[in-house]
């Protein structure tokens, strides 16, 4: 990267001050005209600031803790809008730039970063599948044929008519729309959608709309990335899909959602990453089933479970999620949450987001997951209904660093839960109940 000198603050504006100045080589960046797409910004904010967020162009870059504020950007040739928002104890604010790039040739997707690596070396890796070889453009798959598409239109019209047992190749690039698979694959002719990670579906706002929508049962989704959206990926009503080795973040709520009985599903081998940015109090990484609040609105009845049951959660890598990177909720039942690394995930404590996994549900099976950095605890139980929260099982998890809490906390009013006795790194110990 070629990066723009940036001059070194001459002064620090008093805690009273609200938005922050943002500058490129001391030079105010609103209304500006650079000619270089790689360069540094700086940004002037209160005394007191604790942290800075940068978001360009919708999309989150990232946070920088520690003063002086910068943040090395790349672009392309255009218009762009840069948001810097200052967080401290006095004062919460932010300050919107407009500015234009008039040279330049830089990769189309500056702002997604490298993939977090996995902190321990014996952390399962996330594989990506192989860029499928395009095959014919068909009208429309049918019955075990595949149709390749490398157009929202196209993406859109190959969704709604698939058949169970087609397969259904999307060639590398950027799909804008919102996209429903609401086709039935069966048990023996699932639908399968693929591409590569360059394959990204996107609404186009972190406010609106859900970047992949899977209403359909028996769907096997490979390879693609999802960013840019409200929700990542949410599942309603749909039986039997599998994620597998997709990329889901830099969405303004939660990336990805078993909802509406969505049982015997799963998502494996895959990044999932970036969630609230947004809304904060909803960046769940992933969320399996409906809390008792939402059951009216989802489920038709205030007293009608969510079942989303038997949701497998594997091999993934979930980070820098500002809830739970895992939350289950009341009314689920039947699990497995295992060999995941957790990297900065229920940082914010929103909502009350400040572990790695929260369990409301009943019979989950939490083993052999790792990670590092979260707001209290590694794992949560909480008792949110009568008669959930109990009679899950945790062993082998390991915490590696930045665990404030317990390996385990259990809310008191659950039973049957069961925490094996290790040693961890976590600050308070193994739980606040008794291991076994």
């Amino acid at each position: 990267m070629v990066a723009v000198a940036v001059a070194s603050s001459s002064f620090a504006l008093p805690a009273a001050a609200v938005a922050p100045l943002i500058t490129v080589d001391g030079k105010n960046l609103d209304s500006a005209k650079l000619t270089s797409t790689s360069f540094t910004v700086n940004v002037e904010a209160p005394s007191d600031t604790e942290d800075v967020t940068f978001v360009l162009d919708g999309v989150y870059l990232g946070q920088d803790k520690t003063a002086p504020f910068t943040w090395d950007v790349k672009t392309t040739a255009g218009d762009h809008k840069l948001k810097a928002r200052h967080d401290g104890p006095s004062d919460k604010d932010s300050e919107t730039v407009k500015f234009n790039v008039s040279t330049g040739n830089v990769p189309t997707t500056p702002t997604t970063p490298p993939v977090v690596p996995s902190p321990t070396p014996t952390s399962p890796p996330v594989t990506t599948p192989p860029s499928p070889t395009p095959t014919p453009v068909t009208p429309a798959p049918t019955n075990g044929t595949t149709v390749t598409v490398k157009t929202a239109d196209e993406l859109t019209k190959a969704l709604a008519t698939v058949k169970a047992g087609g397969t259904i190749v999307l060639e590398k690039g950027t799909y804008k729309g919102t996209f429903v698979a609401s086709v039935d694959g069966t048990s023996t002719q699932p639908i399968t959608l693929k591409g590569s990670s360059e394959t990204v579906l996107t609404t186009g706002s972190l406010s609106k709309g859900y970047g992949l929508h899977i209403t359909g049962d028996e769907w096997n989704v490979e390879g693609i990335s999802v960013n840019k959206a409200s929700k990542g990926i949410v599942l309603d009503g749909s039986t039997g899909t599998v994620l597998d080795g997709v990329d889901v973040g830099f969405v303004g709520d939660e990336a990805v959602h078993f909802r509406k009985n969505s049982a015997n599903g799963a998502i494996i081998n895959s990044n999932v990453h970036d969630t609230g940015l947004d809304s904060p109090s909803y960046g769940e990484g992933v969320y399996i089933g409906s809390a008792k609040s939402n059951w009216n609105s989802i489920m038709g009845s205030s007293g009608t479970p969510d079942r989303s049951d038997n949701v497998t959660v594997k091999n993934n890598r979930i980070y820098n999620t500002t809830t739970e990177g895992v939350d289950v909720k009341e009314g689920t039942t039947g699990g497995l949450i295992t060999g995941n690394v957790f990297t900065n995930s229920g940082f914010s404590g929103a909502n009350y987001g400040d572990s790695w996994v929260d369990v409301k549900g009943n019979d989950y099976t939490i083993t052999g997951n790792s990670g590092s950095g979260t707001k209290l605890d590694a794992f949560q139980v909480h008792k949110a209904l009568d008669g959930w929260g109990n009679n899950n099982r945790f062993s082998a998890n390991t915490v590696i660093s930045g665990v404030p809490g317990y390996l385990v906390s259990v809310q008191s009013g659950t039973t049957g839960n069961t925490i094996a006795c290790e040693a961890t790194l976590a600050s308070a110990g193994v739980s606040n109940i008794k291991c076994s």
